[in-house]
């Protein structure tokens, strides 16, 4: 046997005699720079257990008793890696667990190498050869891990998402029984308020699952949530949240990359139990309304809030359509010089029948303002305060349907 492997495999042999001491050298490396893994007492042991087995496993290595090729992970770093995973812990935590105990397995076996009886070139070719040793075996086993990690992640996900969607499809058919059991099956509180939100990707989301948590870290951010939301993916390209919130901010509304191809429908903010199935209905209409719109008038974000009693009239577009024109008569024809005279005629009914304030919000002169409104009755046939609510309706709904409600010219 060449000198540096006797070196190392009288090393390797001396370290197994006194194994748990080094892995209690070991682990409080670890614990030192990861107290995370030291503080669920089942990690802790599966973590011991694991360090034990590996050190052991890299030490019989370095002695020839095993082929580095055949190294797997013991079967408590596979209930380590499963744990974590379903704890939330990050692969990356569990791979830098892996580099300190490296670097602390190097640091003991160099000592000992230093104290054996041969000169600085053998103790340096030694420690190059452990190096080398050490990094082979960290790297087959931390890869082995990894996919274990990924694996547990995937599937807890899977497991996770299918009971919380069941327990949100239960409450709004109202068998979910108490808030208790609510939030058993959400893993998250319900109480306080909330606002319900839909995000869903389109074609032009090149990743639809990274695109979309993307979208609702923003949406939080923009909310002001007071905490972690929620997140259910009933499919691959949706996702459902509901981000807590302090007091009622109906007046916000989030901006989103128009490029990302991520659209969000936003409920309004309630109270409660009750009110966090409310303010996923209203999310829901809007997301629906949003769909039906023309692709020409389709917006990022649609928001209940600005619905208004459109909500009620639902998306099928045909009917709506249809009672649209009824209301609004020749108005509804699809071009921008009809696009100006209902503009002008919502500003004006918005404003509670002021000119000077239409005039104010479309930068108009007030005159410009008044021949418009004239023009406005004309088209349609019938005077502006007609049906004064139907009006304002059936505008509304040219405003967010678009062509999907409009007359071709």
């Amino acid at each position: 046997m060449p000198p540096v492997i006797d070196t190392l495999a009288h090393v390797a042999r001396s370290a197994r005699d006194d194994v748990g001491a080094l892995a209690g050298q070991v682990l409080a490396e670890i614990e030192s720079t990861l107290p995370e893994l030291g503080r669920d007492p089942r990690v802790r042991e599966l973590l011991v257990a694991t360090l034990r087995a590996s050190l052991d496993t890299a030490l019989v290595v370095l002695t020839g008793g095993t082929d580095p090729r055949e190294v797997t992970v013991p079967p408590a770093g596979i209930e380590l890696a499963r744990r974590l995973a379903q704890q939330g812990v990050p692969v990356t935590t569990l791979l830098r667990a892996y580099r300190l105990g490296q670097a602390a397995f190097q640091r003991e076996l160099i000592r000992r190498i230093a104290g054996e009886p041969v000169d600085a070139a053998a103790v340096a070719e030694a420690a190059r050869e452990l190096s080398s040793v050490a990094f082979g075996f960290v790297d087959r086993v931390s890869e082995e891990m990894v996919a274990v990690h990924q694996t547990e992640r995937d599937a807890w996900m899977r497991r996770r998402d299918a009971t919380r969607l069941a327990t949100v499809n239960a409450l709004l058919d109202g068998r979910a029984g108490s808030r208790s059991d609510v939030e058993r099956g959400l893993g998250q509180p319900v109480s306080g308020t909330h606002v319900a939100a839909v995000l869903w990707a389109d074609d032009a989301a090149g990743d639809p699952g990274r695109a979309l948590e993307r979208a609702a870290g923003a949406v939080a951010v923009e909310l002001g949530s007071s905490g972690a939301p929620l997140l259910i993916a009933p499919d691959d390209a949706t996702l459902w949240a509901w981000y807590p919130v302090t007091g009622h901010p109906s007046d916000v509304v989030p901006e989103l990359d128009g490029d990302a191809g991520v659209r969000l429908a936003l409920g309004t903010p309630e109270d409660g139990l009750d009110g966090f199935a409310r303010s996923h209905r209203r999310a829901r209409q809007a997301q629906a309304v949003a769909v039906a719109a023309a692709p020409g008038a389709r917006s990022t974000v649609t928001t209940a809030a600005s619905l208004g009693p459109l909500a009620l009239l639902g998306a099928d577009t045909g009917l709506l359509a249809g009672w649209v024109a009824g209301v609004l008569g020749d108005l509804v024809v699809d071009d921008e010089q009809h696009a100006r005279l209902r503009d002008t005629l919502y500003a004006y009914l918005a404003s509670g029948g002021s000119l000077a304030a239409a005039a104010s919000a479309l930068h108009l002169h007030k005159n410009s303002v008044q021949y418009r409104l004239r023009r406005a009755e004309e088209v349609r046939g019938r005077p502006n305060t007609e049906q004064r609510l139907d009006v304002e309706v059936a505008l509304l709904a040219c405003r967010l349907l678009g062509s999907a409600v409009l007359r071709p010219a």
